[in-house]
């Protein structure tokens, strides 16, 4: 059974829409991609709740994003590894890092890593107002949101999600909102640079909208499937264009190149809502000498999608929703209510039916395993009660069992107890070959090497022949024998030593019947 996650990104460009299936091994399939323009550039509530009931769109696990301009990331060190300390101590560690008022701002962190009782952290704080907006315009659309999270850091979770930039190795990201841009940078999948750029693609579409005369509508499908001789009459006017961003890349990323290891990737990816991007990405990579281009992520997943589709700003929904399906690279999140199974089937038909199933199916469970156990343990009664009789028939041969055989055998043993009894008050009570063995071994020092090749026992004395590691060992077991209030006497014979020079062989004789 899947799970329904449903990713939505708003800017003033459009809202778009991303629904994924999440099936129990966290498999991903995508189910549909969803794109509108916003007239007045301002997203209502009833225009969002007209855009979910239009299009049908599941509202079981909804996950929406916000701007990224505003963002604040720190690297920080804290003195513990537990969560619950580390989320205590928090605010008062970037208190002195931000430019805002502690109280104002919501944090998130993520561990990069802990040893010897330290934990290192990337700390992502948003001003509360920010997701405050975005909160209530889904409270006001009866929408229930499950998480917020950052556009720009969205797009590249779909990125290193499906491989592109390599969790072990480093790549340029390069996200274009509306108003804004934001560069990146990830080394070993952790986010290491972040800033935003005063570039976006209102003034590149604006841009190509003058060279082309087109209005807006209508350029976005020419954009799509323009022709190369068609692209290349766009590209030479755009050629300001990505001189302006080339620009402004290299000023972001040139504190870096002061800084250990001193180098930056080769590769740059582009992501964006921007229809014609991709019209841009080869004057980028002349000005730049890097590799640049706008991933499709869709080869990495099921779907029955048109694959034009990831230029127009797909990546930052699909990251959205895979953050909540459990697919999350970067763990920036921000209001994050918990999804627990429980919580699931209350809310969805569809999870009540596969709870009572998995119900169902775990009660036959324990019904067959207490059945299996009541068969076994009568099995097991039964072996144990025919084991009883057999010692109850050797130990008394020619009783007949009349009772309990466990009763039965107990009042037996009391009455040969009670005769031994009357044996032991007429002729003295003897210690038990156990007993004296016991002694013997008791008293030997454990330190002592003694190796018995030949032993006897009768009812008065213990012979054995052995042999130890020195002359003074054999005197000390004879000295501590002679201790014993059990034993009579003790007697050691024949020492001398053997073939091997760490050898002593002797005889002892123990009595211990006067």
């Amino acid at each position: 059974m899947a799970r329904i996650v449903t990713g939505v990104e708003i800017n003033r460009q459009g809202i778009q829409a991303v629904e994924i299936a999440v099936f129990l091994k966290k498999q991903v399939q995508l189910l549909r991609y969803i794109e509108e323009p916003i007239e007045g550039d301002v997203l209502s509530p009833d225009g969002l709740s007209l855009f979910f009931a239009e299009h049908g769109l599941s509202k079981e696990e909804v996950v929406a994003a916000v701007p990224g301009d505003l963002l604040i990331t720190r690297e920080i060190s804290v003195p513990f590894r537990e969560r619950s300390k580390i989320e205590k101590i928090l605010p008062y560690e970037m208190e002195p890092l931000v430019p805002f008022p502690i109280d104002e701002l919501d944090l998130g962190y993520r561990i990069l890593r802990q040893e010897q009782g330290r934990s290192e952290l990337l700390v992502y704080a948003l001003p509360k107002s920010i997701l405050d907006q975005r909160t209530q315009l889904f409270e006001a659309a009866q929408v229930p949101l499950r998480m917020i999270s950052v556009s720009s850091l969205s797009a590249a979770n779909t990125l290193l999600h499906t491989g592109v930039i390599p969790q072990e190795g480093e790549g340029l990201h390069l996200h274009v909102t509306s108003d804004f841009s934001i560069l990146s940078l990830y080394r070993q999948g952790k986010l290491s640079h972040f800033t935003r750029i005063q570039w976006s693609n209102q003034h590149y579409f604006d841009k190509i909208q003058e060279v082309t005369g087109l209005e807006r509508p209508i350029l976005a499908e020419r954009l799509a499937v323009a022709t190369h001789e068609e692209a290349a009459e766009i590209k030479e006017p755009l050629s300001e264009v990505a001189s302006a961003l080339s620009g402004q890349i290299q000023r972001s990323l040139q504190p870096l190149l002061l800084t250990p290891p001193g180098r930056l990737p080769n590769e740059l990816y582009v992501t964006g809502a921007a229809p014609g991007l991709h019209l841009l990405t080869p004057l980028l990579a002349a000005r730049l000498s890097k590799q640049v281009e706008i991933a499709n992520p869709l080869p990495h997943f099921e779907h029955s999608l048109k694959p034009g589709l990831a230029c127009h700003g797909i990546h930052a929904p699909l990251g959205m929703a895979l953050m909540q399906g459990g697919r999350d690279a970067i763990a920036c999140t921000y209001r994050k209510k918990k999804t627990s199974f429980v919580a699931r089937v209350l809310e969805s038909k569809r999870e009540l039916r596969y709870a009572l199933f998995i119900g169902v199916f775990l009660l036959l469970g324990l019904l067959a395993d207490f059945t299996v156990g009541i068969q076994a343990k009568e099995h097991q009664y039964s072996r144990v009660e025919a084991e009883m009789r057999r010692v109850f028939d050797e130990t008394f041969p020619g009783v007949k069992i009349e009772r309990n055989i466990l009763e039965q055998y107990k009042l037996l043993v009391a009455q040969l107890k009670k005769q031994n009894e009357i044996f032991e008050n007429v002729f003295g009570e003897k210690p038990s070959p156990l007993e004296i063995l016991l002694e013997i071994t008791t008293r030997i020092p454990a330190e002592i090497q003694l190796v018995i090749n030949n032993f006897s026992l009768d009812d008065r004395s213990v012979r054995f022949v052995g042999w130890t590691e020195s002359f003074n060992s054999v005197n000390r077991i004879e000295q501590e024998l002679r201790k014993s209030d059990l034993l009579a006497t003790v007697k050691v014979s024949n020492a001398k030593v053997g073939k091997k020079p760490d050898q002593v062989n002797f005889q002892m004789t123990i009595t211990f019947d006067d």
